[in-house]
């Protein structure tokens, strides 16, 4: 073979081994790509480390806030569940066997009143300050007649310390407990639930069924939710709630949910359990900004003001945004004769888009830009009218107790006990009637009546307390039309026959109530005991 022939050859070779070269580089590359393919011994170690070091993070956050999160008992006087007339046909025969269901009907049909029972219950909270004070939700302790705390800042201490009701505030669903010790407490922070990220790492703390002590570790699943935990109460809504999926369960209510610097972001109120099955990895936090105003006027013991309009406002849909001729906004439907927006020039079927130059988008945003003013505060409507717009000045008013959740007006910290109601019963004007309030009461009703009643006049009870002695014989949805004889007009009027009563010479006073029975008004003459 000659020169140029063994040049050929040795260039094939070179070829052929390059060729091999770069099959065996893409076959090397591809099986560590390939799904199921073990990593290379350096990225096994980083990811060993980024694993370890995220372990380092939790654990450390769990030490920081364990000892600030507490275990909260309840001890509180609850109503049996409803009566026999609101139940049905077929389940009324087997409740008639149990004690508070005793005793003949009476000839109008009326049914015996649910007797009082205790009910325990089992919350979590966190330190705000180590003086004592502890943050939970309002319904952990509402209807309280006893709360006790355990606290885990010392190891080995079961100790069930007597704590006091500072303050609630329904409509928030938030509460402040205090416990007095003889040494400082571990607090915790709050933290800013606004700079919250979706996807960030959060760490619920608290009881979840009794197992004290418990963290549980996900992330931000979703921001700005809104819930309404009570369906026959829709003046009460939780808004811009933070959603995880760190597992929350009864008993965690009222614990923090908090960040890896173990600042506070969140206060752990509720879960989503189709048909009471447990959490399903869907739970929800009161935002950490939202706590970081109320909590401090309950602690002072300040009345919890907020702005209110007086109008009825329902969303939009798409096709009714396209017909009002708007992108976004909330309809009047209404407006109250005696609200604040009555002085105004705001209408029926007006479309209010924004507030102060922030555009609603929805009801909630609505109710929250009013909320979050002050009484007496000016504010600037943005308000579309036949597809003009116009601004609208309107001086707020201050939002009533029932908007708010609680029983009557006064809204400052200590919740106001019923005792201060005339023999603990507390009534409200019928002409502030609406049929949600009335579904609440458990009777029918229209603005400003009851539905079977003719009568306008009278107050109808929203509360009786269940150790009064007018607990048997009163009750919720009844309509007080007579004191002694003495027709009842106002709230007012039936807080001085009432108390005229109370200071006369006879040991008893008699109530006419009327209550709506199988479609017709029925009255009734009941004497209470003084």
């Amino acid at each position: 073979m000659d020169d140029r022939g063994n040049a050929h050859h040795r260039h094939s070779h070179m070829i052929i081994i390059l060729l091999s070269v770069l099959i065996g580089i893409f076959v090397a590359t591809l099986a560590c790509t390939l799904p199921g393919q073990t990593t290379s011994p350096a990225m096994a170690q980083d990811e060993s480390q980024s694993a370890s070091g995220l372990e380092t993070e939790f654990t450390r956050v769990a030490e920081q806030v364990l000892p600030a999160v507490v275990r909260i008992n309840v001890e509180a006087v609850a109503q049996q569940p409803q009566g026999l007339e609101e139940m049905p046909e077929q389940f009324r025969e087997f409740f008639r066997q149990f004690p508070w269901f005793q005793g003949p009907e009476g000839e109008d049909g009326m049914q015996p009143m649910p007797q009082p029972r205790p009910r325990q219950g089992v919350g979590s909270g966190w330190i705000y300050s180590e003086d004592g004070y502890i943050v939970t939700n309002a319904h952990v302790v509402r209807d309280a007649t006893e709360v006790t705390v355990v606290l885990h800042d010392r190891p080995d201490d079961d100790t069930e310390y007597p704590a006091t009701v500072v303050g609630t505030d329904p409509r928030t669903d938030l509460a402040v407990v205090k416990v007095d010790v003889d040494r400082q407490l571990p607090k915790l922070s709050l933290g800013s639930s606004e700079n919250l990220k979706v996807a960030s790492w959060v760490m619920a703390v608290g009881a979840p069924f009794e197992f004290e002590q418990t963290v549980t570790v996900g992330v931000v699943s979703a921001k700005g939710r809104l819930l309404t935990p009570d369906p026959t109460n829709p003046y009460i809504r939780l808004g811009d709630l933070i959603q995880t999926d760190a597992s929350i369960n009864p008993g965690n209510s009222g614990g923090p949910l908090v960040n890896l610097r173990g600042e506070v972001v969140g206060i752990n109120v509720a879960y989503a359990a189709p048909m009471r099955t447990g959490n399903i990895g869907i739970g929800f936090a009161i935002p950490a900004d939202t706590a970081s105003r109320i909590v401090p006027q309950l602690i002072e013991g300040r009345r919890i003001a907020r702005g209110w309009l007086g109008i009825q406002i329902e969303d939009l849909s798409h096709n009714l945004e396209e017909f009002y001729g708007v992108e976004h906004g909330v309809r009047v439907m209404g407006i109250d004769e005696d609200g604040p927006a009555a002085a105004s020039d705001l209408r029926e079927d007006d479309i209010i888009t924004a507030v102060e130059g922030e555009p609603i988008i929805d009801t909630w945003d609505l109710q929250s830009a009013i909320a979050n003013r002050n009484p007496n505060e000016t504010v600037t409507l943005t308000v579309v009218r036949n597809r003009q717009e116009r601004q609208i000045q309107v001086k707020l008013g201050e939002m009533p107790a029932r908007y708010a959740g609680l029983e009557d007006d006064e809204t400052a910290g200590p919740a106001q006990t019923q005792e201060e109601w005339p023999l603990g019963i507390a009534v409200m004007p019928i002409s502030e009637l609406t049929p949600e309030i009335g579904q609440r009461l458990g009777i029918e009703a229209e603005q400003g009546a009851v539905v079977g009643i003719e009568r306008d006049q009278g107050v109808v009870v929203t509360s009786v307390e269940p150790t009064s002695p007018a607990a048997e014989k009163v009750q919720v949805g009844d309509v007080v039309a007579k004191v002694n004889g003495n027709d009842i007009t106002s709230v007012e009027d039936f807080r001085t026959q009432m108390q005229q009563a109370i200071e006369g010479d006879r040991g008893f006073v008699v109530l006419h109530l009327t209550r709506v029975i199988d479609g017709r008004a029925v009255t009734r003459a009941v004497d209470i005991e003084l």
